[in-house]
């Protein structure tokens, strides 16, 4: 128990005593939104995202107890220069010994996570579960090629194939993205197609891809969403997921290979609720329980 909270961080989980080499999460925060191309904020989400977990249960919605499970927090990775900072991050990454939970910043912040992760498995076919109102295919935006519009670009030059890589929740496009979307071979599930399948149905076509896989990160930022619940991001999409059509595909990664997760887009200043940022720590909460469940089992 703390004075200032009901919990200690990330509801009890969260070990200072542990070393991330004895702990099952390795949690970062990359307070950073220089290169989102809109409203600004998500350098913000980190820091948010600590405060309030001290008001989470170390329990999931189906009563999955979470005591067992372990966080290192390793606190904030700073970026004032994208091109050399980005680096580091990808070094962290790349040697952690346990699983990343990173917090944004804007998406540009996952160009070095997918870059570490994919050396990480580099000798595994590591899939991606993208769950976004975007496909951030772009190779230039703004005259960059590091922008928060180019994270999933980045990680096919790295090496993460298209075929491994499934998105839901898209609903928005740039022109440079088209040929990629429609013949590049990534599996690609809109807003609009979950509304009319039902997410059980899209979460279980999205299994039988990435179960193929050696390994599975989760990359989600928070418009995917609809902004009726989550408007604190920076570029929010009408027509979005459902708070319900979220919870249930994270719950449906339970046998698939899973190897960290990412939550972006977070912008507190957009949405003084604070609703947004609760979204994002229930996410955070939910993937936790997929794997204490998995450990439970053996």
């Amino acid at each position: 128990m703390t004075e200032e909270g009901t919990h200690g961080y990330w509801g009890d989980l969260h070990r200072p005593d542990l070393t991330p080499e004895q702990a099952d999460f390795a949690m970062i925060g990359i307070p950073f939104d220089g290169l989102a191309s809109a409203r600004k904020g998500a350098a913000l989400g980190p820091e948010r995202l600590r405060y309030w977990s001290r008001h989470l249960t170390p329990y999931s919605e189906d009563r999955t107890r979470l005591k067992g499970m372990s966080i290192c927090d390793l606190g904030d990775m700073q970026v004032t220069d994208p091109e050399r900072d980005f680096e580091l991050i990808r070094q962290k990454v790349a040697s952690l010994p346990n699983m990343p939970i990173v917090l944004g910043g804007d998406h540009s912040v996952i160009i070095p996570v997918l870059h570490g992760q994919r050396e990480r498995y580099k000798d595994l076919r590591l899939g991606v579960l993208w769950i976004d109102a975007h496909a951030d295919l772009c190779d230039f935006f703004d005259g960059s090629r590091i922008s928060h519009a180019n994270t999933m670009r980045r990680a096919i030059d790295f090496g993460i194939e298209p075929h491994d890589i499934c998105m839901v929740g898209l609903r928005s496009w740039e022109e440079q993205e088209i040929d990629l979307i429609e013949n590049g071979g990534i599996h690609v599930y809109t807003a609009a197609d979950v509304a009319e399948r039902g997410m059980r149905s899209v979460a279980d076509s999205v299994f039988n891809i990435l179960n193929d896989c050696d390994a599975v990160h989760i990359s989600l930022d928070i418009d995917c969403l609809d902004p009726s619940v989550a408007p604190g991001t920076g570029i929010p999409e009408f027509g979005g997921l459902t708070s319900r059509d979220v919870l249930t595909l994270i719950q449906s990664t339970q046998d698939l290979p899973l190897v960290g997760l990412d939550v972006v887009e977070i912008a507190p200043p957009l949405d003084p609720s604070e609703a947004t940022v609760f979204a994002g720590l229930k996410i955070i909460m939910e993937y936790i329980a997929v794997i204490a469940r998995k450990k439970q089992k053996g």
